[in-house]
């Protein structure tokens, strides 16, 4: 068993729970006279179980079973993180969850989906324009589309400029991983990535994330990594539990 924080996932409640859960909140998603609160609640427990599922399956050193779980994930978080009926709250740092798991594992309809909020798609609340700015790189590269690099240079600038150690040491790697690849620099992507890995690993030791199931994979760190493969045919070498990069390997 993987030892990445301190989150207890109570392996035997939650797998003798889940098949319940997941029954009950499909059923409620199939079902044509279940009303739309209902269904925006389903969505949101089905894509939090499903990727709960695959981190504990992680943990346990089950890959087939995480990586499996994942892309159940994948058409719930794209749901309640972006349909106009069914999306529920989210800020800045959250959307980044529901995203990451709808770019690296949803299909080809989630990514055509997701290309149409590209431009426009906002969250429940902002806190830090930095990191919204990079949450709209991410959809907009993910998806395919062009960045220029105006946009590019000016979510940098704002990063930079932002006062917030977690800005500092994650966002402004993040979208310096994002210029890399939009300029063909492999060293200055590889570096970015290995700078979010130290934040998120320090971050599972001694932050926030101590006591966060989800934070056993770094799935913004998973992006840029699989983003370097389509687009360049890059290995990232970063060697790190926080990146299982099996995951992105078909």
């Amino acid at each position: 068993m993987l030892k990445l924080n301190n989150y207890d996932f109570e392996f035997g409640e939650l797998f003798e729970e889940s098949p319940i859960t997941l029954e009950i909140r499909l059923k409620h998603m199939n079902d044509p006279s279940v009303g739309v609160d209902t269904k925006k609640r389903a969505c949101w427990v089905l894509s939090e179980e499903y990727k709960e599922l695959a981190c504990a399956h992680y943990v346990l050193e089950n890959y087939n079973e995480a990586k499996f779980y994942l892309k159940e994930a994948a058409p719930f978080a794209y749901l309640t993180g972006f349909d106009s009926e069914l999306k529920g709250h989210n800020n800045e740092w959250t959307i980044q969850g529901e995203l990451n798991v709808a770019l690296l594992f949803g299909d080809e309809t989630i990514i055509n989906k997701l290309r149409e909020h590209a431009d426009d798609f906002t969250t429940s609340s902002v806190t830090k324009k930095a990191i919204f700015l990079y949450d709209h790189l991410l959809i907009k590269i993910g998806t395919g589309k062009v960045l220029s690099t105006n946009e590019i240079e000016s979510a940098l600038t704002e990063a930079k400029s932002t006062k917030d150690k977690d800005v500092q040491q994650c966002i402004v790697p993040l979208v310096e991983a994002i210029k890399g690849l939009c300029i063909g620099d492999n060293l200055l992507w590889q570096s970015s990535i290995d700078k979010v890995i130290a934040w998120h690993t320090d971050e599972c030791k001694y932050g926030d994330f101590k006591e966060d199931g989800n934070a056993v994979m770094s799935l913004n760190a998973l992006s840029m990594a699989k983003l370097g493969k389509d687009m360049h045919g890059w290995q990232c070498q970063t060697d790190s539990l926080y990146l299982p990069l099996y995951l992105i390997n078909d």
